[in-house]
This record gives C-alpha cells, structure tokens and sequence, in this order.
C-alpha cells in the first residue's frame, strides 16, 4: 500500500463498512476535508489520501463514543497537527506508514475530563511521553483561538496522584475517553 494511494467515496465507504451518508456528513462539517480531491458541485466527487481514510475512521469511532461532530472535527485537526509537530522533531513521520509498521509507536488520543485533549505517544519500551493538555473550549466555541501549539505536558504515571483521583498519565479527575490511533492505523483496509 503505498502512502499516496487515492480513494473515491464509495471506496472508503465500502471498505470501512459504513453508508456513504455518514462520511459525506464528516466533510460537510469540515472533519475531514479530502486531500486530493473535493466535491465542487453536482456531479462531482471527493477523492481522498490514505491519511483521509486513517482521519475518516478516527472521526467515526469517536462519534460512535458520543462525542459531538464539532469536538471530533477539532480532535482530527489537531491530530494533523501533531503529525506535522511530530514530523519535524523527528525527522519524518508518517501517520499510515509508521503507525502501520512493525515498530509502531503507541500513539493514542486522550479526553481528559471531558474538557482537554492530549496525545499519548510511546516508541519500543520507553515510557509514554504526554503531549497537549489543549481546552477543547478553545478548539470548538466560536471565537475562540487556538495557538497551534502542540507541547510536551507533564506526566502524572499510571497511578492516581491522591486517594481521589481516577488518574491516568494525564491525572484525569473524573473520566477519560482513550482512543488508539495506532490500533485504527493497523486495522485500516488498505491493502
């Protein structure tokens, strides 16, 4: 499979079992805007890269995790971000052709408390490393700005910091939604 291989809609929905409805839906909302091809009027059709495909699945699990259309488009556009954040402190990165590989990293999405986003991230057997701790506030009201900022936070470990905490590496207080990005990546049909 190689990473620039393209996808016509009905391909995507076929493959990722889902009505094309669904993902038409995701684009209009603006949570997934195809890279290589965008519908411009009757007639025509969007065409996307496997990247889309990989944004496209992550936007459908965490909608199926009941979260709100406009708080998944904000995930997904920051996930891009971290992809490119990731990119240039590592050299090169690629969300499908590294999270597929035999060597992948551990890369997961984290809502914490239901009101920050972080990115879990954990290569061979180092410890996971923490990114974000963005207000999902600041990616979804109206008006709100973003820096596009994506920074290394601090680790709380595995276990809660007092008798009171729900914990994780994040040290939600009172829930946590996790999504592997990497399990997504793996299951992705591709080939």
């Amino acid at each position: 499979m190689a990473p620039s291989e393209s996808f016509t809609l009905s391909d995507v929905a076929r493959r990722l079992g889902v009505p094309q409805h669904r993902l038409i839906h995701l684009c209009e909302k603006g949570v997934v805007v195809p890279d290589v091809h965008g519908a411009s009027g009757r007639g025509s059709s969007r065409v996307f890269s496997t990247r889309n495909v990989l944004e496209l699945t992550v936007a459908l699990r965490l909608r199926e995790m009941m979260l709100p259309v406009a708080t998944v488009g904000s995930i997904v556009h920051v996930l891009r971000v971290f992809e490119d954040t990731l990119q240039r402190e590592l050299g090169s990165f690629s969300m499908i052709a590294d999270l597929r590989s035999d060597q992948a990293p551990d890369l997961r999405v984290i809502v914490s408390d239901g009101r920050l986003l972080y990115f879990s991230l954990r290569a061979a057997i180092a410890a996971p490393r923490l990114f974000g701790g963005i207000e999902l506030d600041q990616l979804t009201s109206p008006g709100a700005t973003w820096d596009g900022a994506i920074r290394a936070a601090r680790t709380h470990g595995s276990k809660p910091t007092n008798g009171a905490r729900f914990g994780g590496l994040e040290d939600s207080r009172f829930g946590r939604l996790e999504l592997s990005v990497t399990e997504i990546a793996r299951a992705l049909p591709l080939d």
